[in-house]
């Protein structure tokens, strides 16, 4: 298993490259064959000469860190480029290198170029690069007695296997050690990286950017001109993953596993009756210690929706893949509006199947920074009422739909018990009471009477309380 990265060629490659050049193996069915010995000084000269050049994009391809060939775009043009690759360490020939090297070039070609065409051309004797072409989608427009002339529209660009779901708000402290946990992915499929970027006001923005220059074929990036929410950026993310499968990993989370992505994915392919599937995590503290996993619990019949439903969010975020199978079932007011999109999604999902589980550590949680893990008591019970009333209306099952009532009874409970709580610790209480706005509420709108008890507790308590 590899994992393999395509970056810009830098002035160092010449090193290694200059022998690459001299191999006549390496240049046996090309038509640029070197006519004269390359040395290491023309080697160095020649780099120099186009590494910026604007009508081309030159990469080097690193297999396991390993820098083992190159991979460019040349006369670009607004719409259309030319492609060529060479695998100059033919310890790395007949390896499904150049299939996955060639996707994240055409990746960056679209996504980032936003061309429309790329073309090459191709030995009629090289069977395996020709095999090679067409399994990424190149096809065949003409040809002489030696040479193939393919094209690939890009708009037919075949999807990745997976996209990795990322949500970044203010995450720069944290950001490398994410994406470089997705970077380091030993696969043999393809992936993306789509990232949604809430117009953070640290340098997350800048991280990103940088990251996709020196991982050109990887990431999709949506940076957002204002801040659009949470539950805006996390509809628009989902929207652009278009992978069979989806992974996710929040900005300020982690993994640890180079092999997470592919055992997962392995799973659901093997096990086509499970929609999603997890592992178990570590927990990363705010004192910096790694501890295991005191937040959630495996329960028995895990792999059911009935008792997800009822244990509530038993699997951590950085640790699930699932299949991508419900873009238009999201599309729902309950969606858009619920307070915590990941369970809202493991509910709908396992209508259609079961969830495994794979008892190895993969992956951290980091506690304490994110969205919800932050959260105070009295802010996570108004997200857990949010969620199970969008739920209960989303829900069709009957028992599934009691199992939510009950849990809204629960958090009305509990909000309760707070307001009680006040009416002996704090002397605004009976003003909060006899307020007109509140007595109307009472009358008409009894949730929205838990609401705005649940607001007024921290106004009383002089915490600032997002709506």
């Amino acid at each position: 298993m590899y994992n393999l990265l395509i970056r810009p060629l830098e002035i160092e490659d010449a090193k290694i490259s200059w022998k690459w050049r001299n191999d006549p193996e390496v240049w046996k069915f090309t038509g640029s064959k070197p006519n004269i010995e390359i040395s290491p000084e023309i080697e160095l000269q020649w780099l120099q000469k186009v590494i910026n050049e604007e009508s081309s994009k030159r990469f080097a391809i690193v297999v396991n860190e390993k820098y083992i060939g190159n991979i460019q775009l040349t006369n670009i043009t607004k719409n259309s480029a030319v492609f060529h690759i060479f695998i100059g360490d033919k310890d790395y020939w007949g390896k499904g290198i150049s299939s996955l090297a060639t996707y994240q070039l055409l990746y960056f070609a679209k996504t980032v170029l936003k061309l429309k065409t790329v073309e090459l051309e191709v030995n009629l004797s090289h069977i395996a690069a020709i095999k090679s072409y067409e399994s990424t989608g190149f096809k065949k427009v003409s040809q002489n007695e030696q040479i193939i002339c393919m094209s690939h529209d890009l708009s037919e660009l075949q999807t990745p296997t997976l996209s990795v779901f990322v949500m970044v708000y203010n995450h720069e402290k944290f950001l490398n050690q994410c994406l470089d946990g997705i970077l380091m992915q030993k696969c043999n499929f393809s992936f993306d990286i789509v990232v949604g970027e809430d117009c953070s006001s640290d340098n997350s923005r800048e991280i990103l950017i940088n990251y996709q220059k020196n991982h050109p074929g990887k990431f999709k990036l949506l940076l957002h001109k204002t801040n659009i929410g949470a539950n805006k950026n996390q509809e628009q993310v989902l929207d652009n993953c278009t992978g069979r499968y989806i992974a996710i990993c929040e900005g300020d989370d982690y993994w640890t596993d180079p092999l997470k992505l592919q055992k997962q994915v392995d799973f659901l392919e093997n096990n086509p009756e499970y929609v999603l599937c997890f592992h178990d995590i570590k927990i990363l503290k705010s004192d910096g210690e790694i501890a295991d996993d005191f937040i959630t619990t495996l329960p028995d019949q895990y792999e059911e929706r009935l008792t997800l439903a009822k244990k509530l969010n038993y699997i951590h975020t950085p640790s699930v893949v699932f299949r991508n199978i419900l873009k238009d079932e999201l599309n729902t007011i309950e969606f858009y509006k619920s307070p915590i999109g990941d369970f809202f999604i493991y509910m709908v999902l396992t209508k259609y199947g079961k969830m495994g589980h794979i008892p190895e550590t993969m992956a951290v949680y980091r506690y304490g920074v994110g969205m919800f893990s932050s959260l105070s008591a009295l802010k996570s019970i108004k997200a857990n009422l949010l969620l199970f009333t969008n739920l209960y209306s989303f829900e069709k099952d009957a028992e599934i739909k009691e199992i939510f009532f009950e849990h809204i009874q629960s958090c009305i409970a509990q909000i309760d018990n707070e307001f009680g709580k006040l009416q002996f610790e704090n002397s605004k209480f009976n003003e909060i009471l006899s307020s007109k706005r509140y007595r109307f509420l009472k009358k008409h709108y009894p949730i929205l009477v838990l609401l705005y008890k649940i607001d007024h507790l921290f106004l009383s308590n002089n915490i600032i309380l997002r709506k």
